[in-house]
């Protein structure tokens, strides 16, 4: 059988196509998976992008937001710069006119002081003038019999009352104390005061009742003719002082039994319950006090309980601004703060001005505990203190607790503060 060489050669050639065509399909395949892999890729990068658009659009939320905050805090401090700028301006304008105030108060004792000589002088030279009229006239009638008429005495100069004048420029003063010292407490957002302005307040209220001399000081020499003297009326709280509640009450004071030092202390604790008044702090709080006529007696365990509720709510918004990680709720937390700091502020210069003005004071029995003078001390602090910084709201609460303590020691027993209390009240 003869085989035919073209069937190996068409084999072949078959078999060649064949792997052509798979080679074909392989490649095809190579291009299939390539290109799954370029469309997976783009739409990932498509999701990307689309990602990236939308953190960039809420950083920007973000960033518009915090601009806007820079410039209102930017807004709030040039604001508040330019009133404390303001406010020492004025500071400094006051201090001026006090001391251009205290120069011609000075100048006005000083002439008043030499108008007294003069009359002192001119009194000599009337009485010597009188005298020797007198002898002439006698030695005339003696020697000659010729009786002459002495000329009527010319009127005394009008006497200047030294009393009154004195005690206008002390009223000029003590206001002039009160007033400076209130406007430089008064700084804003508990801005300190600088230590020169506290020196220049305490120095004006320490001078207001000993740069002008009394009369004994001014008047060397006789003492001038005596003036009858007007029983003097029981100084009283100056009208607006009190509540209008409290007026009432002292225009229609309760009867009270006589003061017994036998009493209970909860007889005695009764009894100082009828006393007790209170009024409004320029709303920040109530003040207590005890009053009987003219006699007003601040209540220092409700100023510490006063004090105790303000630090406690200090104390719960110094907690929740630690906890706080948001600048513009730390911002608000921090005002709030300030806000119950100055209410603070508020009580106790209501009662340092009321102390100055001799009108309150505070009880004996514990004065060296609580005092005009302490609580002006700590006044000041509030003043110059920014309760925002906790370094310094811990510390104000620090001292408070010292002073709490040794005032809850030191009327331990009740009994003898009640007492002491009670009869200030009665004598004063």
């Amino acid at each position: 059988m003869e085989h035919d060489p073209n069937i190996f050669r068409d084999s072949s050639q078959v078999i060649q196509e064949v792997e052509d065509q798979l080679e074909s399909i392989l490649q095809k395949k190579f291009r299939d998976v390539d290109s799954d892999l370029v469309e997976r890729i783009n739409r990932e990068k498509e999701v990307a992008r689309k990602r990236k658009e939308e953190i960039e659009r809420d950083f920007e939320k973000e960033k518009t937001a915090l601009t806007e905050y820079r410039i209102m805090v930017h807004d709030f401090e040039e604001q508040r710069a330019g009133l404390l700028n303001e406010a020492r301006d004025r500071f400094q304008k006051v201090l001026k006119f006090q001391a251009e105030i205290e120069t011609l108060a000075k100048s006005t004792v000083d002439e008043i002081k030499r108008v007294n000589d003069i009359q002192e002088r001119l009194e000599i030279l009337r009485t010597k003038t009188s005298e020797r009229a007198a002898f002439l006239k006698t030695d005339l009638r003696e020697r000659f019999g010729i009786v002459a008429e002495v000329m009527e005495e010319e009127p005394k100069p009008l006497s200047l009352d030294l009393d009154v004048e004195l005690e206008k420029l002390r009223k000029i003063k003590d206001l002039l104390a009160i007033e400076s010292a209130a406007a430089s407490l008064g700084r804003l957002g508990g801005q300190p005061a600088g230590e020169d302005d506290l020196a220049v307040m305490d120095a004006a209220a320490e001078k207001s009742d000993s740069d002008i001399p009394g009369i004994q000081d001014l008047i060397a020499g006789p003492a001038p003719a005596a003036v009858p003297e007007v029983p003097a009326e029981p100084s009283r709280p100056a009208a607006g002082e009190l509540s209008a509640a409290a007026a009432t009450e002292v225009a229609a004071p309760e009867p009270h039994a006589a003061f017994r030092e036998d009493l209970s202390e909860d007889e005695l604790a009764a009894d100082l319950e009828s006393y007790r008044r209170t009024e409004p702090a320029d709303g920040s709080g109530e003040i207590h006090y005890f009053q009987k006529d003219a006699i007003v007696i601040a209540d220092p365990e409700k100023l510490l309980a006063a004090v105790d509720r303000t630090l406690d709510e200090g104390q719960r918004l110094s907690v929740k601004l630690g906890l706080t990680e948001s600048p513009k709720d730390q911002f608000f937390i921090k005002q709030e703060l300030i806000n119950w700091q100055e209410g603070l502020r508020a009580l106790f210069l209501r009662i340092v001005k009321m102390c100055e003005k001799n009108a309150w004071t505070l009880p004996r029995y514990t004065e060296d505990v609580i005092s005009a003078q302490v609580v002006r001390r700590l006044l000041e602090r509030l003043s110059m203190e920014n309760w925002s910084n906790l370094e310094e709201f811990a510390s104000f609460a620090a001292s408070v607790a010292e002073i709490r303590k040794a005032f809850h020691a030191r009327i331990e027993p009740r009994l003898p503060y009640l007492q002491s209390l009670r009869q200030e009240l009665e004598q004063g």
